[in-house]
């Protein structure tokens, strides 16, 4: 019975998220936060640079170096889950029975990004929009794959998808390694702390429902919690002063598109861009909405080679 619950509440407040239907208010542009939150980033923070090199590819190297970000005006985040190939909390599929979704691969992720941030960047650019465009990938490397014990070597760039290439080359400002901590007491902020100051979940009866479904996730309290599991891209509007005034989070059912970022730029920049036209598509491109916290993709595949090779020496 209380699967069955669950199922129709997600129906419910999935229903209210691709609505085409734009009544006169704001509110469906989503990704309300309250308080006005400082935008924070999660610990040391890399930034990708290039410089010329005769013996690299292309003729150009790139690499990571420490970076300390500043606002210098508006600016629109997006935040990645960039290496996790899991497709559910802690890869147990049994979740999937609980009302998780399962996830894209990370390759596929990065392709629904790169068609995200592509429409962004075009709309921001035919309409010489001063917003600064970043991508974060938050989550980190894991030890066995690292090149060195740098901290900032071996970063994992982002796929060559069209239309922006690789590590979003053709479409961002910035593209900045910030990783996250699962929990707390290290260094670095903890998922549920980093996230906790954006998880709005409004009033009435869609808040009801949705805290409801994140209950039966395990619920917000304690970061142990599988809800704490869900790692998705993330997109964030940020004022010149370092405030956060939309955060669009997928695991509250808030969802960014390219449509809902214009709205939102028309919004809450506005001044010489009050007047741009917003696109028409309410189903407009958005970011992957599943995520986990769990194992490199490049992991995952060795894991499965093993596998098949042990399953053929046991069929000896």
């Amino acid at each position: 019975m209380k699967k069955i619950m669950v199922a129709a509440l997600v129906a419910m407040t999935l229903a209210g998220c691709g609505d085409s239907s734009k009544p006169n208010s704001t509110k469906w542009i989503g990704g309300d936060v309250v308080a006005q939150p400082e935008f924070r980033l999660p610990g040391s923070t890399f930034g990708l640079k290039s410089a010329q090199d005769s013996k690299a590819q292309s003729g150009r190297a790139w690499f990571f170096e420490k970076v300390n970000w500043k606002p210098k005006g508006w600016s629109l985040w997006v935040a990645s889950n960039v290496y996790s190939d899991y497709k559910a909390p802690k890869n147990d599929l049994s979740m999937l029975q609980h009302g998780f979704a399962r996830a894209d691969s990370a390759a596929e992720r990065s392709k629904k990004e790169s068609f995200f941030i592509g429409g962004v960047s075009k709309w921001l650019k035919e309409n010489h929009v001063d917003v600064e465009l970043n991508f974060l990938g938050y989550d980190g490397l894991p030890q066995s794959l690292m090149q060195s014990n740098d901290a900032y070597s071996g970063f994992w760039l982002t796929w060559n998808n069209e239309p922006c290439e690789k590590a979003f080359r053709m479409c961002v400002d910035n593209y900045f390694v910030s990783p996250v901590a699962r929990l707390s007491g290290g260094e670095r902020l903890s998922y549920k702390d980093w996230i906790k100051p954006y998880l709005n979940l409004g009033e009435g009866d869609t808040a009801v429902g949705r805290k409801f479904v994140i209950d039966s996730w395990g619920g917000m309290e304690d970061e142990n919690s599988p809800f704490y599991d869900i790692w998705p891209t993330m997109v964030f509007l940020v004022n010149p002063d370092g405030v956060v005034t939309r955060a669009w989070l997928p695991q509250k059912n808030d969802a960014a598109t390219v449509q809902r970022v214009q709205a939102a730029i028309v919004a809450d920049v506005g001044g010489p861009y009050a007047t741009l036209a917003v696109s028409e598509k309410a189903d407009s491109a958005r970011p992957p909405t599943q995520g986990y916290y769990g194992q490199h993709y490049i992991e995952t595949g060795v894991g499965k080679v093993l596998e098949t090779f042990q399953e053929i020496m046991n069929s000896k």
